[in-house]
């Protein structure tokens, strides 16, 4: 792996991996809670981390697209890494898949 634009990739995966846990559990908490519990009352908390999310998992998949063309991914692998990066937990999986492949194919290179 060269290190910076795979390294982002990384680091934004795992955040936006954690913002879609943080926001699905938020969801399940705000419908199974009273009106006054902290999940239903700093709603607008919710909502921002949601934003946030929004954002940068579009800039994920912008990274996906841009390392798929310099490491070569097939249109399947490309495809499923994007698919697989909107689904709670398993979108760490994806993000050690990539990286993987990352290193194995600088490793073939170099």
């Amino acid at each position: 792996m060269n290190g910076g634009l795979e390294r982002t990739y990384s680091v934004l995966a795992w955040i936006v991996g954690c913002t879609t846990f943080f926001v699905v559990l938020a969801f399940v908490f705000q419908l199974s809670t009273d009106p006054t519990s902290w999940w239903n009352v700093n709603d607008d908390v919710v909502k921002v981390v949601d934003m946030v999310h929004g954002w940068l998992f579009m800039v994920v998949l912008v990274l996906v697209a841009i390392l798929s063309r310099r490491y070569g991914w097939t249109v399947g692998f490309t495809l499923t890494t994007m698919i697989l990066a909107t689904l709670p937990v398993v979108s760490f999986w994806a993000e050690r898949r990539a990286t993987h492949a990352m290193r194995a194919k600088a490793a073939t290179t170099a």
